[in-house]
């Protein structure tokens, strides 16, 4: 008689906009996210590790969560409800050239017709979103939002016809000088995507206020958006000035993405952190809420030496934290190594040949 096992659950990070040498371009860390995904029986990951433009190759079994959504889940606030498919609404910036306009209604036609994504209509936005790059001291990617008022009341229209997920696609501004030559340095395969900040405060807005699955595909005017054919780019950026579009990648991510319900609200088939055994996130990007709060509640991180970042968070700041907590953090060499690791969770084994303390010395009789 086969014994169940409770299923093997596991998520994988990697920030936006810090430069991550794995996951910070365009799709780059797909391989690697299926490679996990084949050593858990769930893996929990994000848009910014999955999407790459017209291309997306999700495994069966992930589930694809919105960084504040995914926030929520791992402090223990929202669970997520795994679900067959979304109907899914497409918000369109009116602030979009009318040759992109429909470029955009074009591709959402034709995912739809392609993949068979229940894309039940777009809508726009009352007025143009305005928004702006920026770069942290810490040079780190991030942005700006002045009218959100308007996205989330045409989210709200779609939400009233029954979406229930959100694709945005929002006209990003020209890039100042030195965005530019932050992006040049960008298509080389080095430094920070300059608008990967303004895309997860798009999303993250969405996400806090309405509670619904988001993500972001950001819209050029056609001259900055016309495909790369003068250079050859890194590998790991090629994806994103191959098409004139992102917005493929965020359709076919959002039609399964879970619904995120208060944990209050949820019931034995939906997903908490409890039921949570690793996170796998960049050796020195430990800084986050992710991190924190896995520690906090005794879940292992296993961090990824060679997939660095800006942040240069790594075990050694962590000196204030309790022992017991540190301890969870698990160096690894790369995510082949981190597969490894999840395997041998997975099947219950502790790898390492040590002698076994005697925890109580006692006297014994000669």
């Amino acid at each position: 008689m086969q014994v169940l096992q409770p299923p093997f659950v596991a998520a994988m990070i990697i920030p936006t906009g810090v430069g991550a040498s794995i996951g910070g371009f365009a799709g780059d860390a797909t391989p690697y996210l299926n490679l996990l995904a084949s050593v858990t029986d769930m893996l929990i990951t994000h848009p910014n590790v999955a999407n790459a433009a017209v291309f997306q190759k999700l495994p069966e079994n992930t589930l694809y969560v919105e960084g504040y959504g995914l926030d929520q889940f791992m402090q223990g606030h929202w669970a997520l409800r795994p679900i067959r498919q979304n109907r899914v609404g497409v918000v369109l910036d009116a602030g979009i050239p009318e040759d992109m306009r429909i470029l955009h209604i074009n591709t959402i036609n034709a995912v739809k017709s392609v993949y068979g994504v229940d894309i039940i209509g777009y809508t726009f936005t009352d007025a143009p979103v305005q928004t702006g790059c920026e770069m942290t001291p810490s040079g780190c990617s991030s942005g700006y939002l002045r009218n959100p008022d308007v996205i989330l009341s045409a989210c709200e229209r779609l939400q009233g016809q029954g979406a229930t997920a959100i694709a945005l696609c929002m006209l990003l501004p020209e890039l100042e000088e030195d965005e530019e030559t932050l992006e040049a340095s960008y298509r080389s395969g080095g430094g920070v995507d300059p608008i990967g900040g303004i895309e997860g405060i798009l999303s993250h807005l969405v996400v806090s206020e309405l509670g619904i699955p988001c993500a972001n595909a950001p819209v050029f005017t056609w001259e900055k958006a016309v495909p790369v054919t003068d250079q050859v780019l890194d590998p790991r950026t090629a994806a994103e000035f191959i098409a004139p579009t992102f917005l493929p990648c965020v359709l076919t991510g959002l039609h399964r993405s879970p619904h995120m319900v208060p944990v209050a609200q949820s019931n034995a088939l939906d997903l908490t952190v409890d039921r949570l055994s690793a996170l796998v996130v960049p050796g020195n990007a430990l800084g986050g809420i992710p991190v924190l709060a896995a520690l906090a509640q005794g879940v292992p991180v296993i961090a990824v030496d060679n997939n660095q970042t800006v942040l240069g968070v790594e075990s050694d700041c962590f000196a204030a934290v309790p022992p017991h907590q540190k301890e969870l953090i698990r160096p690894v060499r790369s995510y082949e190594e981190a597969a490894g690791v999840l395997q041998a969770m997975r099947l219950g084994l502790t790898l390492g040949a040590k002698a076994v303390p005697q925890l109580h010395p006692v006297s014994l009789p000669v």
